[in-house]
This record gives C-alpha cells, structure tokens and sequence, in this order.
C-alpha cells in the first residue's frame, strides 16, 4: 500500500472508529505532560519543603523573653552599648550606625540563655536596602575576641542591593565565606524572609524561604577545600565546637528579627 492509500485508509479507520482516535490524542498528550514536568523537576535546583511546625508542642522554645530586652547581652562588651537595639511587639530591631544617636559602637549580641549542641534554629528577619547581617551559631562566649573565631555565620543580606550580594558564599542563605547556596531565594530588602538552620554532629543546613539552599559536613572534602580558601583558615576553631551560643552580628546596617525559637535535636 502507498502513502496515499495509507493516508485514505487511516482516515477511513479513525472515522469509524473514533475511540482509536481519542486514544491516540490522549496518547500524545500524556507524553507532552510527562515531558514537561520532567523538565520542570530538573530546572527546580532546591526542593521546597513542607512548612515545619513552630509551636511549643512540638518542642520549640522562644529566643525572645516578651517586649524587651531581657535575656539578651552584649558580647564581651558593655551592656550600656545596647542601645542601638531595641524590641517592640516581638520585633527585635537594630538601628543602623550612620543614623544612630551617640553610642554607634560595633554591639553583636548573645540570645541564648544557654549553649546547644544539636539544634533547629528557626527565624524570620528583614533587611535595609543595602543591608548586610548574619546569625552565628555554636559560638564560644569566653576565650575569643569576635563571634566568628568560632562560630559559623549564616549570612543575611540584601542580595541586589548590597556589593557582597555578587560575591559567591557572601549572599543571603550563605555559610558565610565557606558554602554558597545552591539557589538564591531571598526576598528584596524591607521583606520578611523565613530561615532555618540545622545543626547536627557535623553536618549543618541552611534553608531559606523553603529551600534547603546548602548543606555540608565539617571533615568532608568540599568543607576541607572551602576552609583552606576562607578567612577563617587561621581559626581552627571555627566549625570544631560540638555547642555554643547563638549570636546576632552588628554589621552596621539595620535589620529586623521576630520569630527566633529553637529546639534541640
């Protein structure tokens, strides 16, 4: 049979049999549907995960001590310096320095009563246009001049705004100077970003707005080459510390915080 007469007789036959020809449309496209989530699934760099519950019931406990600033304390520094901070309807607030009225001293703050080994720390926090900030964890209080000496810092920062925010492992959702994150998902300054971070053992995740943007292990061959290229190469105890503190960095700029609790794993 020729290509015309085959022509004729499949039109013959999905004209007598129409079901064969709802089949195949169906056919098609079920395939074209298949393809493009499949292409969709590949473009996604970091899955979203289900939102976690906060609540005291599953565990989680408040950072924040009411509409003040009790519970909270400089590090190693004089807790007149404080001043720049302030809390109001459960929105712990930094002024920025340039603007700030007589002390304008660099203030990074202690918000943990105690130290944590194994723990989910979950917060909400926004920027200045601009603005640079961070949350460092397992932080030794004593012994050390700066947070960083010890603690690893989760970066916070207004990407687009701010000349860091084209630096890769200096941009929001960073393990600051060590891990870029795999997907950039902040929000523009002056927005409410939601952030996690996990510590366990050796190994720590950063999550923002949903994503888990990185994870890493200390001792691991990715965080042994990151290390020797950082900052931090001359402070071996950054990373090393099985507990410390939770600290929030004074970067200068202002920058807004609600929501901090945690839990311990």
């Amino acid at each position: 049979m020729d290509g015309r007469f085959a022509e004729i007789h499949d039109l013959q036959v999905s004209l007598k049999y129409p079901i064969l020809q709802n089949s195949l449309l169906k056919n098609v496209f079920c395939l074209i549907g298949f393809t493009w989530a499949v292409w969709l699934s590949g473009c996604q760099v970091a899955p979203k995960n289900a939102e976690t519950e906060i609540s005291e019931e599953s565990g989680w406990t408040s950072l924040f001590h009411g509409n003040d600033l009790s519970g909270i304390r400089i590090f190693t520094g004089d807790p007149k310096q404080l001043k720049r901070w302030s809390m109001e309807e459960g929105v712990l607030a930094l002024a920025a320095r340039d603007r700030a009225n007589g002390d304008k001293s660099k203030v990074d703050i202690i918000v943990t009563d105690r130290v944590y080994a194994d723990f989910e720390l979950h917060f909400e926090w926004k920027v200045s246009a601009g603005g640079n900030g961070g949350i460092f964890y397992r932080v030794a209080e004593s012994g050390y001049e700066l947070p960083w000496h010890t603690g690893l810092e989760y970066q916070l920062l207004d990407n687009k705004g701010h000349k860091e925010g084209k630096i890769e492992t200096h941009r929001a959702g960073d393990l600051f100077d060590l891990i870029a994150s795999k997907k950039d998902a902040s929000r523009p300054a002056l927005e409410w970003n939601t952030s996690r971070i996990v510590a366990q053992g050796k190994r720590f995740e950063h999550w923002l707005n949903g994503y888990k943007v990185l994870e890493i292990e200390i001792g691991s061959e990715a965080w042994e080459t990151a290390y020797a290229k950082s900052k931090y190469v001359d402070y071996p105890s950054v990373g090393a510390l099985p507990e410390g503190h939770i600290v929030i960095q004074d970067h200068g700029d202002a920058i807004w915080f609600r929501n901090l609790k945690i839990r311990e794993l």
